[in-house]
Order: structure tokens, then sequence, then C-alpha cells
């Protein structure tokens, strides 16, 4: 059993509380198998769905990026992605949004190619559409993503959203891979968890801090039970899951930076939330998630702690 850091709690992959994600790439053109595994499991995991060497194209470009704004370490090879000794969470640059970097010929082609569009028109049955907004992440040593659900970011449009993410190179669970909580989204156990933290406009009620529920993958099993996944994954790989699936990140323990990037995917009949789409969307207000976290942030509102409190949870 390879032990794994969520957060700053280790669990065991290969044991009970960490397995592997279950792949289901020979599904994408089955309509019915894929919802099926969709709906069940709350995350579809599809090894090599997108072009390796497209993905690695897309790395070069973000690398390059992270270079010229010094980032990297400049006694290394771009491509080895080494973080610079002493960089800090303020010196990288947010990357959020609609920008240079996202709309760089060689992103577009990785995060809106035909594949991605067919495989969510196979899941919805019908022509899909994708936010505007990228959320591309460069995540330093020591840097993870905690315990939370998406809909509490992005609820003002359909709850038929899906979040895709995937890694820009290769990345093993002690660079910080994606995690999830199998049956978190269906489970009844989950349920006062859904209704109160899953349920939060965290923008409407101008919460502090990142908008995570918590840091401690173990908290939700003991409390609401269902199953921790993650594994390795390589460029090329792909995850998606629904807005009520809970899940975080494996926390960073390498000296190298882990670029991911999660996009946004939905039923073209139906409404988007329009904070992410649209001639507005540009550079991100850093408001929630990693970068929220180091924000000494002085406005009136509440935190999770309270919310926490009030629930009893």
């Amino acid at each position: 059993a390879r032990p794994v850091l969520l957060g700053q709690h280790t669990l065991h992959l290969g044991t009970p509380e960490l397995l592997p994600l279950e792949g289901s790439t020979a599904l994408i053109r089955d309509p019915a198998a894929l919802r099926e595994v969709f709906e069940r499991q709350g995350y579809v995991y599809l090894p090599q769905l997108l072009s390796r060497d497209k993905v690695l194209a897309a790395r070069a470009s973000v690398l390059g990026h992270l270079a010229s704004v010094g980032v990297l370490d400049p006694s290394k090879p771009v491509d080895a992605a080494v973080t610079r000794p002493g960089c800090t969470l303020a010196e990288v640059p947010n990357m959020e949004g609609r920008n240079d970097v996202t709309t760089h010929a060689s992103m577009l082609e990785v995060i809106e190619s035909s594949t991605v569009h067919e495989v969510f028109s196979t899941l919805f049955g019908e022509p899909v559409r994708t936010f505007d907004f990228k959320w591309l992440r460069a995540v330093l040593p020591g840097g993870f993503t905690g315990v939370h659900v998406d809909n509490v970011y992005m609820s003002r449009g359909t709850p038929r959203l899906c979040t895709m993410w995937f890694p820009l190179g290769d990345i093993t669970t002690d660079m910080g891979t994606l995690a999830v909580c199998e049956g978190s989204h269906r489970l009844a156990s989950f349920q006062p968890l859904q209704d109160t933290y899953g349920s939060v406009d965290v923008e409407a009620i101008g919460l502090q801090g990142t908008g995570w529920f918590g840091v401690d993958p173990t908290e939700i099993t003991r409390a609401y039970g269902g199953q921790w996944r993650t594994g390795d994954f390589r460029a090329g790989d792909v995850i998606f899951f629904g807005m009520r699936t809970v899940h975080m990140s494996t926390t960073n323990t390498t000296d190298l930076i882990r670029i991911s990037c999660d996009t946004r995917w939905y039923p073209s009949s139906e409404p988007a939330d329009p904070r992410y789409v649209g001639g507005a969307v540009g550079h991100a207000d850093t408001k929630f998630g990693a970068h929220a976290a180091d924000l000494e942030n002085g406005a009136v509102g509440t935190t999770m702690e309270k919310l926490r409190a009030g629930w009893g949870i």
C-alpha cells in the first residue's frame, strides 16, 4: 500500500480507506453505460481520452509562461517544471479565467477538442457547451485543494453541470492528483452535508476563505460514508464529475510545480451560470480556492467555521 497525503492526512492507496480510480474509456460511445457509471460512481475516469502529444504541447506553453515570470528554477530545464526555491503563492500568476494562456492555440486544442465535446454529448444526449472561464492552475510544493463540492461555486445555472479535470503532464499521487469520494453525490447518508454545505452559494453569502468544507478526507467518510479514490495520472487522462461529488486533491510533496486544468460542460439547451460565460469573463477576481487561503479578506461575511457550527456538522 502506498502512503498518500491528502491535505495533512496520510491514507494508504490500495487499502479500503483509499482505492484506485476505475477507468471507463471503453464506454465513451455507449450512452446508457456511460450514464450508468456517472450516476452510480459520481465520476467517470477516462485514461488517455486526450491526445498525449497535444496535452504535452499545452504543458510546454504554460511552462514557458511560468518560466517567463520567474516561478521555475532557472538552473533546471523548463520542461522539468522544478519550482524556484523560495517561490511563494503570491508570485504564481493567477491563470484562471480567459487570458492569453488559456486561449493559446495549444491549450484550446486540448480543452475544447472534438473528443471532449463528443463524450459530453454522449453523456447528455444532446449538444453541449463549455464555460468561457477556464480554471488553469499551477500548484506549488506543499499545495493542495481541500474537501469541497463544486456546486458551492457555480450553482446559478443548470445543475446538470460537469467538471472535467486533467493534468498537463504525468503526475503521481505525491504531486497533487484529484481524489473523489465515490457515492457522495447520491448516498442518503450524505444528505445532511448536501442540504447544508452543498447548497451554499459562497459568493452570495460573502464567505471568507476558500469555500472548502474542510481539509480532512477521513472526517467525510467517518460521518457520511463513501469511498475515496485517487491514483497517478498521465498526460491525456481526464476525470469528470458532477456538482455534488465531494472531492479534493492530494498534497504536492515534491519540488515540482503541478499544472492542471478544470473545464465545465453542460447541455446547450440549459442555462449557464452567468459568471462564467460571455464577454465579461476575463481575468478572475481571486475569490475562493487556494489563492484565497492567503488573502487578508476584511470583507464582512461569514466563515466556514461559523457555518458549520450553525449546521452542527
